[in-house]
């Protein structure tokens, strides 16, 4: 499988802090990022990782098989609201951000859904403009990035 290095560089839940979240929380947050996977129709290489990060958050086999049929079907799933891990929302939050940021592209459906996890996660709703004012930073930064790369593979090697 060829790696795509021009995507947004991969974010991913640190295992150590993993532990440090509820069962719920992780179920919670599970059930956010599929939300966020199916919103856009489409699920783009880059996002995969966090399709099975996701999957192996979940414990329970039935919740497991819930979230495989729902990703199959494309039908997002209800969330309850996230009342427990409270020192976790600014991180959850910005880590679904970068999750719809990871295929370099921020489409509508994926701004409708983290603008409903916002709510979710009892945060107000300018705190979704100011994640996703983030998150498009990010992909500008990433596009520069990426062009710098470029212009410097087609460099001749000056050595001092």
């Amino acid at each position: 499988m060829e790696e795509n290095f021009n995507s947004i560089v991969e974010f991913r839940i640190i295992p150590e802090c993993l532990e440090k979240i509820s069962e719920n929380g992780k179920v919670w947050l599970a059930v956010a990022i599929f939300n966020i996977l199916i919103s856009d129709k489409e699920l783009a290489p880059e996002e995969r990782g966090y399709f099975k990060e996701a999957l192996m958050m979940v414990e329970n086999e039935d919740l497991q098989k819930q979230l495989l049929e729902a990703m199959e079907n494309r039908e997002v799933l209800e969330m309850g609201d996230l009342t427990g891990d409270r020192e976790f929302v600014g991180h959850f939050f910005f880590f679904l951000g970068m999750l719809i940021a990871a295929d370099g592209k921020v489409k509508n459906s994926e701004v409708k859904m983290l603008t409903k996890i916002c709510g979710k996660l009892g945060l107000p709703p300018d705190s979704s403009r100011m994640v996703l004012s983030w998150v498009s930073e990010l992909i500008k930064l990433n596009n520069d990035r990426n062009r710098i790369i470029g212009k410097l593979k087609e460099l001749k090697p000056v050595f001092v």
